[in-house]
């Protein structure tokens, strides 16, 4: 099995694991409190602006300590274990991901390959294995996600919010003041947050593989 043919077995097995989790163990008050950090429920309604912010609330629910300061991928991880070697693997990468602000400064289209650098981490490079994204991306863009890590290869969990490199300053600078509001007592709820609501504001359209 080649890395693309990897690649494309893990993202299936994710999709899976996502499904399961939402359907299984998610419930409509998690649903109602993770719009309600988003700042997105409008007369009890979870009301979204663009057609993929449903699939970034579902991120938010899956991965975010939102649950009594546990995540609901943590509390399924710990009740129902993984089924297969597999799920094991991918399932200890989940719980090890994070959200950052990502420079993308090269891409290889025939390798499905994105060179990524970590603006809010030291600088740190990673390589992105993402068939949509490298078809589609260019250079001078920035991009929030949260990069699910191998040992062969990176991808994102499917999170994906993308803003002109141009903006970099600002969004630093903006997503500081954000996150000093919000004070969840959680940083990653907290960058979360800020850097969902300025890609309502600032955020440009960019093609993902769909995660659902």
């Amino acid at each position: 099995m080649n890395l693309v043919e990897k690649y494309k077995t893990y993202r299936k097995v994710l999709v899976k694991l996502h499904m399961k989790i939402l359907d299984e163990f998610v419930s409509q008050s998690d649903f109602e409190r993770g719009g309600k950090i988003l700042d997105i429920v409008k007369n009890n309604k979870v009301v979204f602006q663009y057609y993929n912010e449903k699939d970034i609330l579902f991120d938010f629910i899956i991965y975010e300590k939102i649950r009594d300061g546990h995540s609901a991928l943590s509390e399924y991880e710990k009740r129902y274990g993984a089924k297969n070697s597999n799920e094991e693997e991918i399932l200890a990468a989940m719980k090890l991901s994070e959200t950052s602000l990502y420079e993308v400064i090269g891409i290889n289209k025939e390798n499905s390959t994105i060179l990524l650098r970590d603006i809010l981490n030291n600088s740190k490079k990673s390589k992105l294995l993402d068939i949509g994204l490298s078809k589609s991306i260019n250079t001078n863009v920035l991009v929030f996600t949260r990069l699910i890590k191998f040992d062969e290869f990176n991808m994102t969990s499917g999170l994906g919010l993308a803003f002109s490199g141009n903006y970099r300053d600002f969004l630093i600078r903006k997503s500081k003041k954000i996150m000093k509001k919000t004070k969840s007592g959680d940083t990653s709820v907290d960058r979360f947050v800020a850097f969902f609501k300025l890609s309502r504001t600032d955020g440009i359209p960019i093609l993902f593989e769909s995660v659902k």
